[in-house]
C-alpha cells in the first residue's frame, strides 16, 4: 500500500526550468513507485511573482493541476490566463511554462505520462 501526503511533504527550493526566483517542489511519487506510464507526481508551489522557465519535453505528456493561485500558462508562443480548477495539457514536443501574475502562491500537481514514439 502507497499513501503519500503531499500537503505534508518537506519542499526544497529550487528554480525550476531556468524560471523566475524559487519555487517549492517535492517528489510525491515516482516512477520507481508505481508500475505504470507515471514518470512522476510533483507538488510545487510558485511564489507571487515566480515562473516555470518555457521547456520543452519529448513525447510525453505533462499535466499541471492549479488547486490555488493565478497565473499565466504558455505553450507554443500561446498565452492564457490560469486559475484553480484549471488543468493545463502539455502536449508532446510542446514549449510551455507557467507564470504566477497573482498576488498568492500558485499551487500546483505536475504530472507526467511516458508517451510512446510514433512509427516514421
Amino acid at each position: 500500500m502507497l499513501i503519500r501526503n503531499f500537503l505534508n511533504a518537506e519542499l526544497q527550493e529550487e528554480c525550476i526550468h531556468e524560471g523566475r526566483g524559487l519555487c517549492l517542489h517535492k517528489k510525491i511519487i515516482s516512477k520507481e513507485d508505481v508500475q505504470t506510464p507515471l514518470r512522476f507526481l510533483n507538488y510545487i508551489i510558485i511564489p507571487e511573482g515566480a515562473s516555470f522557465g518555457l521547456h520543452t519535453h519529448g513525447m510525453d505528456n505533462e499535466f499541471y493541476i492549479l488547486l490555488s493561485g493565478r497565473g499565466v500558462y504558455t505553450q507554443d508562443g500561446q498565452s492564457q490566463p490560469v486559475g484553480p480548477g484549471d488543468i493545463m495539457v502539455n502536449a508532446p514536443r510542446s514549449t510551455h511554462g507557467i507564470e504566477n501574475t497573482g498576488k498568492e502562491a500558485m499551487r500546483l500537481l505536475v504530472f507526467e505520462v511516458r508517451g510512446q514514439e510514433q512509427p516514421r
